[in-house]
């Protein structure tokens, strides 16, 4: 397609400009000076799409020469030639440059619409991941320039262990799926990464662990002076509720009713995001009392022994390093074990004294299946009342060395299994 011989020179414009009188003259193939009444000079691409006239500015001169408007000219001449519509194209990508977060601004966005639906103990995991690993790898980049090999050498190089990174990869895809969803990238770059490519076969798990009654016996004689009075407390109350840990560490002091021997689990504070009542048999109301006459002031049943901590409460690591530098002294000689094995311990010992599997994982506060976990509503529960107090009579026999006399009114009879000779 020929074209017309361009008319303009830069004598002219340089004439042009310094008269400052209003000018619009062709160059050839739409390109068009104006000199406006303010003085300003520019650029003017004018084309045609169909019947309708359009045009886009290229830039100001003496900015942007004749050569490269004349460059630019012949550049957008050629999506115009393919049928593409530059302006249109133009006001698409500024669109979409106006609309660009960055990823450390996308997590941010996640927090605020994801956070309210998710479990204290998730949201205390998500917070960490993504100010310690997501934003200091990706934070400062855009969202739509992301690429799955980001995410990979994200993962590559945080140089945490199989488990860790498992949760580093399933956080990253949760903050890309929000932003798919709000349309800011049409695909998830997360989407197809294989972290057993990455990382290898996942390393097994490490087994739970339960602790028989010599074990306990051992464990649980003279745990004061292993572990010091108030984390000796922590993990008696843990072992005889059943409870999580994040549970206890999260416990206020208002929701433990020493009086009528229980203590009301929010949902926020539980994994499985239903609240719950655990009945407290009276040996550990007493060790609840202690923990919270050790408390003082503050609101919290564990609270922080520094200064340092911003939420308050006591470190979730405070008790698994208590044991940990317990172990190291040889204090304990038992297989090695974590608070999270109090959970296997007490359910396997619920078995052991004669108590069906659905009331032991009551006592774990384990979703029951079908009909039965959706109907059984009830908050006080007699059957797990029953279960902790028969629990609890076995921790003391564990502590004191002698059978723990029943509670009056109590129908429970524990029970020993048979000896096989």
């Amino acid at each position: 397609m020929s074209r017309k011989h361009h008319a303009l020179d830069e004598l002219q414009l340089r004439r042009w400009l310094a008269a400052g009188e209003p000018v619009a003259k062709a160059d050839g193939d739409g390109l068009t000076f104006t000199l406006s009444d303010t003085r300003a000079a520019t650029w003017i691409l004018r084309y045609s799409r169909g019947s309708r006239r359009r045009e886009m500015t290229l830039g100001s001169y003496p900015g942007l020469t004749l050569s490269e408007a004349r460059k630019r000219t012949r550049f957008y001449r050629a999506q115009i030639d393919a049928g593409e519509d530059p302006a249109t194209n133009r006001k698409v990508e500024r669109a979409r440059v106006r609309a660009a977060i960055t990823v450390s601004q996308l997590c941010d966005d996640f927090e605020e619409k994801r956070y309210p639906h998710l479990a204290a103990t998730t949201i205390e995991l998500y917070t960490w991941l993504i100010a310690t690993l997501v934003k200091p790898a990706l934070g400062s980049l855009d969202v739509q320039v992301v690429r799955a090999s980001d995410v990979v050498y994200m993962i590559e190089s945080s140089g945490r262990p199989w488990s860790t990174c498992q949760q580093l990869l399933g956080i990253t895809r949760g903050v890309f799926a929000h932003a798919v969803g709000k349309r800011l990238v049409d695909a998830n770059p997360v989407a197809g990464i294989d972290l057993t490519a990455i990382k290898g076969k996942r390393p097994p798990k490490r087994a739970r662990v339960m602790l028989m009654k010599e074990e306990l016996s051992h464990v649980l004689a003279g745990l004061d002076d292993k572990l010091g009075r108030r984390d000796a407390l922590m993990f008696r109350v843990l072992l005889a509720t059943c409870v999580r840990q994040s549970e206890l560490l999260r416990a206020r002091k208002v929701a433990v009713d020493l009086s009528r021997g229980s203590w009301y689990v929010p949902a926020e504070t539980v994994k499985t995001r239903d609240a719950f009542l655990v009945p407290l048999a009276p040996l550990v109301v007493e060790w609840m009392r202690e923990l919270i006459a050790m408390a003082g002031d503050s609101e919290w049943l564990c609270p922080a022994r520094n200064t340092h901590s911003k939420t308050g409460r006591v470190g979730r690591c405070a008790l698994q390093s208590s044991l940990r530098e317990a172990f190291k002294r040889n204090d304990f000689d038992v297989r090695r074990f974590t608070p999270h094995d109090t959970r296997s311990t007490a359910k396997g010992h619920l078995r052991n004294l004669g108590f069906s599997r659905e009331i032991s994982e009551i006592a774990l506060n384990h979703k029951l299946p079908g009909i039965e976990g959706i109907y059984d509503v009830r908050e006080e529960i007699p059957e797990r009342r029953a279960a902790m107090e028969a629990w609890a009579r076995f921790i003391e026999e564990c502590c004191t060395g002698t059978p723990a006399a029943a509670e009056v009114g109590s129908n429970v009879v524990p029970f020993r299994p048979r000896k096989i000779a």
